[in-house]
Order: structure tokens, then C-alpha cells, then sequence
């Protein structure tokens, strides 16, 4: 790692003003789109030598992500003025999809990839690595002024409101013939229902997929989805939203984003079986809250190979100060140990494929 972190700095000796990240048009799927613009005179690459970062590196993925990879850049821009970026977070599974296809070098995840999408990589010969960048989670929450008094959930109780079974669900209590099938014996209120979250191409709907639904749905010889039913809204920032307005709805996000709206909702605790536990940084890192998760960079370690600007980034978004500033990246940081792993992670399968680093 260290010699990556010397590549990043190689282009030191070059002046000018530093790339900035700026808004590209988005002309379809709502796709977030940055790019450095560079203002570098060529007059100021005399005597530069050859170790200038001056390559483009493109990455799509999950708008969860999206934070920690601004930060990012915009640290690694201001050295490497001539490298060139296009970010398009499209979400988790179109992320994993293009890396796949190869149309990009890096995806950004907030979750594993599915068996489908490792058989798929493999039959198109993109060979990559895995790398862990932080923590996250799923919170559901309610209206503040909602008459619904429940705290906390059971994860059969989440099961029995937004699984597959529960479409056409209108109140909170037509779940219980669901959730006593599954052991559950507390009630829900007659109140009525509305679930509402982002998107289904989200990899925050993945996530609540495989914690909530899958491990019923399967044994039960239902489909793993939400209710087609729940309310998907095209922006994650129109939730809370949506949530307040609906007096007795039920949302969920991120923790990331979910966390900027403690004003405005009511968090619920989740209940795996050990207790109500609350959405936290602590229990998020320790894993006791049931809802959580890890992001992923899945790097294309043929394009790291070709791309020296790429490999010196990705050494650079793996060093301490990018992974646990808590105030710019997209979630929960990683504990030390688990960065240490991360970077052990990155040097192995770098050195395995050839990857200057």
C-alpha cells in the first residue's frame, strides 16, 4: 500500500489548478454523473518525468457509496490533477453488471454479489477482487405523529408487512396470521398501512430482501421480494418525506441518508431473536443490529493492471484517512483491524495479477 500511496503523489511536480468533481448531464436512469475537470497548462509538465497519473478511471454502483467516493476524489484530485473520472450510481446491481461486462473498472456496492453475478463475471473473464470500505444499514422508521406505538419489530413481523404475502396488506394487523405462522405472537395495530422506499433496483432493497424475506420466503416456496405493492419512490430524499405525510406509514433507508431525518421520522429497533436493538454505529460495527451490511469497491484487476491511475486510487481510497472519516464516508467505519484486512485484500490480489502498486 505504501508504494501505491507513493504513486498517487507522483504527480506532484505538475502545477495548475487542481481537477474539481462537477455534475455531467444525466440523460437516463437518473444516473449521478461526475467528471474532473482539468485546468493543468501543458507548460507545466516540463521536467515531469513519466510517472504522471494521467488515465481515466470509470466506476458505477450504488448512490450509497457515492459519499465516500466524492471524498475521495476530491483528496486524490488536488495531487493527481490529470486523472480523469466518470461516476454513474446507478445502483448496486447495474454497477456490478457493467464491471461485469466491462464497461467499467470499478463497482461500488452496498452488498455481496449475488451467485448470478459472480457466474456472469466469470463467463465474461473479468477477473476482480472484493474490497470492503465500510459498514452499513437498513432502518425502518414511522411518523412521528403516527397513532402506531410499536418501537420495535421482529424480523417475521417485517417479513408479515413487506413480504411477498402481504400484498394487498391495507393494515398493520392483517400481518399477524403471517407472523404467527412464523412463531410471532405479538400483535400489530389496526391502523392502516402504507410501506414506502426506494427503488427495486436499490441495494438497500436487496439487503432487506436477504435479511427479511429470504430466509421465510424460501422455506414458505414464496418468490424473495418486497410486496409489489410498497410505494418505490424514484429519490431516496423524498422518503422522509412521503413517511410524514402518511400518518401510519412504514419506511426504510439507509442508515446513511436515514440519519439526516431523526427530525423528521421515528426510528423502529429490530428484533432478531436476542432483543430490540437500536440502529447505531456501535451496534452496526459490532453486528448486533440485525439489519446491517458492508460496502464493497469490486475492482476489474485487469483494468487496475493497464491503468496505473486506477491501482494508485484505489491504494489511496484504502488508507486510513479516507476509510474512517466518519463525517464524509457513506456509513459506519471500518475498525482498524478490518481496514489492515482490507488493504491486505487489495495488495494480495494486486500482486497476483500483476498490479503495480
Amino acid at each position: 500500500m505504501r508504494n501505491g500511496r507513493r504513486a498517487a503523489r507522483s504527480s506532484r511536480c505538475l502545477s495548475g489548478s487542481a481537477g474539481r468533481l462537477r455534475d455531467v448531464p444525466r440523460p437516463t436512469h437518473r444516473a449521478i454523473r461526475f467528471a474532473l475537470s482539468v485546468g493543468v497548462a501543458l507548460t507545466a509538465l516540463g521536467g515531469c518525468g513519466g510517472n504522471t497519473l494521467d488515465q481515466s478511471i470509470s466506476v458505477g454502483g450504488s448512490p450509497s457509496v457515492q459519499p465516500f467516493l466524492s471524498m475521495t476524489v476530491d483528496r486524490f484530485a488536488p495531487e493527481n490533477p490529470l486523472a480523469r473520472f466518470e461516476i454513474k450510481m446507478n445502483g448496486s446491481s447495474e454497477g456490478i453488471g457493467n464491471l461485469c461486462d466491462q464497461l467499467v473498472d470499478v463497482a461500488a456496492t452496498a452488498r455481496k454479489m449475488t451467485p448470478k453475478e459472480i457466474e456472469a463475471c466469470s463467463a465474461s473473464g473479468t477477473s476482480l477482487t472484493s474490497i470492503p470500505v465500510a459498514r452499513d444499514a437498513i432502518v425502518l422508521f414511522t411518523n412521528k405523529k403516527s397513532s402506531n406505538k410499536i418501537d420495535c419489530l421482529t424480523v417475521p413481523q417485517i417479513y408479515s408487512l413487506v413480504g411477498p404475502e402481504s400484498a394487498g396488506f391495507k393494515r398493520w394487523s392483517d400481518g399477524m396470521g403471517i407472523a404467527s405462522q412464523l412463531s410471532e405472537t405479538s400483535t400489530l395495530p389496526k391502523i392502516p398501512l402504507t410501506v414506502i422506499g426506494p427503488p427495486q433496483t436499490s441495494g438497500t432493497v436487496d439487503l432487506l430482501i436477504d435479511q427479511t424475506i429470504s430466509p421465510f420466503s424460501q422455506a414458505r416456496q414464496r418468490s424473495s421480494e418486497l410486496r409489489p405493492d410498497y410505494r418505490a419512490l424514484a429519490s431516496d430524499a423524498m422518503i422522509p418525506g412521503e413517511v410524514s405525510r402518511v400518518k401510519n406509514s412504514i419506511g426504510f433507508a439507509d442508515y446513511e441518508k436515514a440519519q439526516r431525518w431523526r427530525s423528521e421520522v421515528r426510528f423502529l429497533e429490530v428484533d432478531s431473536g436476542r432483543g430490540c436493538v437500536p440502529a447505531t454505529a456501535a451496534t452496526i460495527r459490532a453486528g448486533s443490529y440485525a439489519l446491517s451490511r458492508s460496502q464493497f469497491l469490486f475492482v476489474s484487476l485487469k483494468a487496475a493492471a493497464a491503468n496505473p491511475t486506477l491501482a494508485a486510487f484505489i491504494s489511496f481510497a484504502l488508507e486510513p484517512a479516507q476509510l474512517v472519516d466518519e463525517g464524509n464516508a457513506s456509513g459506519i467505519s471500518l475498525a482498524p483491524k478490518e481496514i489492515d484486512a482490507a488493504n491486505q485484500i487489495w495488495s494480495a490480489a494486486a500482486d497476483a495479477a500483476g498490479v503495480s502498486q
